[in-house]
């Protein structure tokens, strides 16, 4: 959904736009906030899989009146359970949020609001306390292997790539996942499984239809479209660039057959 779009939707009843930024990019969140502002709405960011992307040197997370960033195992700063946090500059939402965590109970034991089970254990922040030393050093590391992505299979015609890296000086992208958009999705995943390479569909139907049963109708062709053409490229740490290589001279295989 683009601004465009996001300006079509909005109805009487609309109370926030909460953007997405996927994959380590933030969204052109000028349009965004232009827009909130036009009709008086609260911007709460989706940044689960973005720390350390920024847009105009800013950081995700911080553009709107919250942010939240998730330590799940699979995410670039990732601990060995569940974890998260809650970016705010906003003192309700603060003391809010702290309660929410903790069962709704306060300092006093008490409790006055509902809640969750959501502390983040000590063992989970000590983990990622290491890891954060060298997040600069994951982070680089991971443009490395985008940047051999992209100059391994751009150019195959119908293949839709990430944005490359320093494309434009807006955006500082980290590269949470590589996700390319391709024809022939589904064959491509088993050419390349075949091949010793694992790949991932990370959104299935649900991502279109899960509240169809409470009444939601609505098309959503670019996310449908999506859904049917996305395919996520193998991207961590212990990946070589002999590997990277590998995988680009799979996929140029595969549509040059």
């Amino acid at each position: 959904m683009d601004a465009v779009s996001i300006e079509r939707a909005i109805t009487p009843k609309t109370k926030a736009i909460m953007p997405t930024q996927l994959n380590g990019r933030v969204a052109d969140m000028d349009s965004i906030l232009t827009i909130a502002d036009k009709y008086g709405l609260q911007v709460y960011e989706d940044s689960a899989q973005a720390l350390g992307a920024k847009y105009k040197g800013r950081s995700a997370g911080s553009f709107g009146l919250g942010g939240c960033i998730s330590f799940y195992p699979a995410k670039v700063l990732g601990c060995f359970g569940d974890g998260g946090a809650i970016l705010t500059n906003d003192v309700g939402i603060y003391n809010t949020v702290k309660l929410m965590r903790d069962h709704g109970r306060g300092e006093d034991g008490n409790v006055s609001i509902w809640g969750y089970n959501s502390r983040l254990d000590n063992l989970q922040a000590a983990i990622l306390n290491y890891f954060f030393d060298d997040y600069e050093k994951i982070i680089g590391r991971r443009r490395e292997i985008a940047t051999l992505y992209y100059n391994g299979i751009n150019g195959i015609d119908g293949v839709i790539l990430p944005p490359t890296v320093n494309s434009d000086i807006d955006h500082f992208d980290i590269f949470q996942n590589y996700e390319v958009e391709v024809p022939n999705r589904d064959e491509l995943k088993e050419y390349l499984s075949n091949k010793g390479i694992g790949t991932l569909i990370q959104w299935g139907s649900k991502v279109v239809h899960e509240f169809k049963d409470l009444g939601f109708t609505q098309s959503m062709p670019f996310t449908e479209n999506i859904m049917r053409i996305s395919l996520l490229l193998p991207l961590n740490m212990s990946i070589t660039d002999d590997e990277v290589d590998y995988v680009c001279q799979c996929i140029r295989g595969f549509y040059n057959d």
